[in-house]
C-alpha cells in the first residue's frame, strides 16, 4: 500500500489505516462524527423508496406494535433529524455506519458498512466545492482513482419546454444513465421532441472525457438561465478543484439521479483495480424539501465493503520481524522494541525457532547480535 497513505497507522491493519486516515481528513476540516439508530420508522422509508432505489427493506415489530426498519440509509436518516430552519451555521457531520441492504445477486440482505459525511445548512457557494474536494481527497488516500461529475440542472434545464411528463422525463434520463443514444432518440421521436432539441439532448448524452475539455464541449448547449447557472457552477469547480496525482477528473451527463429527490452537483467516484462505484454523492435539497425541511444539503458516501478486497488482510506488512533465543533477557529484549517503535517502527517479536514463513515483514533483525544481550 506505498504511496496511499495508509503507511501512517502501521500498527493497524490496511482496513483500519484508511478509515483513520478519511476520519483525520474530514476532522481537519472541521466535520464532526455522527452516529444514528440501528433503525427507523418504516414509513421514513416507505414514503421514499425511489430515493433509495428498492422498496425492499428488512422490517420488525416493537413491542409496541410500531413497525420499523433496519436501517438501508444514513443520509436519510440525518436529514428527517435536521430541525425545520437552516441552522445559522452548517452542520458538517462524518459517520462511520453499517446498513442492511437486500442482494439481487444473492437474493439475501447484507450488513454493509459505509463512511461518509454531510453538509447540511443555508446556502453556500463553497458547500459544493468543499464537499467534491473531500470526495476527490478520500479517493486519493485509497489509491488510484478516477470521479466522474454531472449536474442535474444542466440535464434538467436542456429537458425543459420540451412538452414531455415527468414519466417521459424519467425515462429518457434512464437512456441517458445506460449511455444509449438509441434509446434516448427512441423516446424522445414517440414524444414527438423536434429535431433540434432531440439532437441537442442526445449530444448531452454523449458528453464524457477530461473535465475542462468536456466543459467546453457543453457550453454550445446552454439554453436558458438554469442551465446557465449550473454551467457556471462547473466552471467554478473546474477552476478550483485540484486533483492528485493519482486521479483523474471527468464530466460525463450520464451521471443522473432522480429529479425528485436530487438537484445540481452529483458525482461518482473509481478506484482502479475495484469494480463498480466506490463513491457516490451530490445534491439533495429537494430531498430536504420533500421532508419539510428549509434547509440544503451535499454530501457523499463510501462503500468501505467495496473495499474488502483491495485492502485485504493479507497486504498487512510489519516493518521489523524480531527474533530472539528461547532464554534472554526479556528487558533487553523490551528495550530494543521500544527503541524501534520509538522510530515509527512497528514490530512483531517471535522466538528464533519459529515458523514464520508466512509473515510479512521489512526487515529482519536477530536479537542477542550486535551488543544485544541474550
Amino acid at each position: 500500500m506505498k504511496g496511499n497513505g495508509l503507511t501512517a497507522f502501521p500498527a493497524f491493519s490496511p482496513r483500519e489505516a484508511c478509515i483513520l486516515r478519511l476520519r483525520a481528513l474530514y476532522e481537519s476540516r472541521g466535520f464532526w462524527r455522527t452516529q444514528t439508530a440501528k433503525f427507523e420508522d418504516y414509513d421514513l422509508y416507505l414514503d421514499n423508496k425511489n430515493f433509495l432505489g428498492t422498496d425492499r427493506i428488512l422490517t420488525f415489530m416493537d413491542h409496541s406494535g410500531r413497525l420499523l426498519a433496519l436501517k438501508p440509509d444514513i443520509t436519510l436518516s440525518l436529514a428527517k433529524n435536521q430541525p425545520v430552519q437552516a441552522p445559522a451555521i452548517p452542520e458538517k457531520l462524518y459517520y462511520i455506519e453499517e446498513v442492511v441492504r437486500f442482494s439481487p445477486e444473492n437474493r439475501a440482505y447484507r450488513v454493509l458498512d459505509q463512511i461518509g459525511l454531510e453538509w447540511m445548512g443555508r446556502e453556500d457557494i463553497f458547500a459544493n466545492l468543499e464537499v467534491l474536494d473531500l470526495a476527490l481527497r478520500s479517493l486519493s488516500l485509497i489509491g488510484e482513482s478516477a470521479m466522474d461529475v454531472s449536474h442535474l440542472g444542466f440535464v434538467s434545464g436542456l429537458l425543459e419546454n420540451t412538452g414531455i411528463s415527468p414519466e417521459v422525463e424519467r425515462k429518457v434520463l434512464g437512456a441517458i444513465h445506460a449511455k444509449s443514444p438509441h434509446d434516448v432518440a427512441g423516446v424522445l421521436e414517440a414524444e414527438g421532441v423536434v429535431n433540434s432539441r432531440r439532437e441537442q439532448i442526445l449530444a448531452l448524452a454523449g458528453i464524457h472525457g477530461p473535465f475542462q475539455k468536456a466543459l467546453q464541449e457543453a457550453k454550445s448547449l446552454i439554453r436558458g438561465e438554469g442551465m446557465a447557472r449550473a454551467y457556471a457552477e462547473l466552471e467554478s469547480l473546474a477552476k478550483s478543484l485540484q486533483p492528485a496525482q493519482n486521479q483523474t477528473l471527468y464530466l460525463d451527463f450520464s451521471v443522473v439521479n432522480d429529479l425528485d429527490y436530487y438537484n445540481g452537483l452529483i458525482f461518482r467516484g473509481y478506484i482502479r483495480g475495484i469494480p463498480g462505484v466506490v463513491c457516490s454523492g451530490g445534491r439533495y435539497d429537494n430531498l430536504m424539501q420533500k421532508l419539510g425541511k428549509d434547509c440544503r444539503a451535499v454530501g457523499f458516501g463510501i462503500a468501505l465493503h467495496q473495499l474488502d478486497t483491495f485492502l485485504r488482510e493479507g497486504q498487512r506488512q510489519i516493518d521489523v520481524l524480531l527474533l530472539y533465543p528461547a532464554h534472554c533477557e526479556l528487558s533487553a529484549l523490551m528495550e530494543r522494541v521500544q527503541e524501534l517503535n520509538a522510530q515509527g517502527l512497528s514490530v512483531r517479536c517471535e522466538r528464533e525457532d519459529s515458523d514464520v514463513t508466512g509473515l510479512s515483514y521489512g526487515k529482519l533483525e536477530r536479537f542477542g547480535g550486535g551488543g544485544n544481550k541474550c
